[in-house]
């Protein structure tokens, strides 16, 4: 009996040291901590000038398309898209403001590309933007407002009417790269993934490796 006593006190005892644990107040988060490592996450990533991004996209009204992105130093980009339209796939080459789209059906230019997708898909995404969103980087020229997570990177943004929400981020060649997010602008909601980078090329060269 005595020796149960003991036992049944040490676990009440234990108990008692958990729970009060758990009430403690958790660790404050240093902010100037989290400031410093986005400036510094930042910056690499303000570096890159060449990339290529695999991956996949939806809409919230179910379209799906397989995404191929890649962008150029000088600001050239050339985008493949499959899935929404039909069996074929679309290609966007050019800059932002001054595109050439090839489809199945031809050739078309334009200085639109957001307004060509919303009319051919009934999805879209601003192309200006994303080109730095999907590095996990704010657009330089207009102004956003930002919330970072604990290793300094973004979590939210908010840009150019945009909503974004970074859920995942992978390492590539020692950077933090976002594996996920998810872009709102009104009923317009576009959930893009991640799957593969490549040919990533910086101002200073190349990233170092792991």
């Amino acid at each position: 009996m005595i020796r149960l006593r003991i036992v049944r006190g040490a676990a009440v005892a234990l108990l008692a040291l958990c729970s009060a644990c758990a009430n403690l107040p958790s660790a404050p988060v240093d902010q100037a901590q989290i400031d410093a490592r986005w400036r510094a996450h930042r910056d690499e990533l303000a570096a890159i000038t060449h990339f290529e991004l695999n991956g996949r996209a939806a809409s919230r009204l179910g379209v799906k398309a397989d995404l191929r992105w890649q962008q150029f130093e000088d600001g050239h980009f050339n985008i493949r898209i499959a899935g929404p339209f039909g069996a074929g796939a679309v290609a966007i080459d050019g800059t932002p403001h001054d595109v050439e789209i090839r489809t199945k059906d031809g050739t078309e230019h334009t200085n639109d590309p957001q307004a060509w997708l919303l009319q051919r898909a009934g999805w879209t995404f601003p192309i200006d933007g994303l080109r730095w969103w999907v590095l996990g980087l704010p657009a330089p020229d207009t102004a956003a407002q930002i919330e970072l997570d604990a290793q300094g990177r973004l979590a939210t943004l908010t840009q150019d009417g945009w909503t974004l929400n970074y859920g995942d981020y992978q390492q590539v060649l020692n950077l933090d790269l976002p594996r996920r997010f998810e872009a709102r602008n009104g009923q317009i909601t576009l959930k893009l993934i991640a799957d593969e980078w490549h040919d990533i090329e910086t101002s200073r060269g190349h990233p170092p490796s792991s």
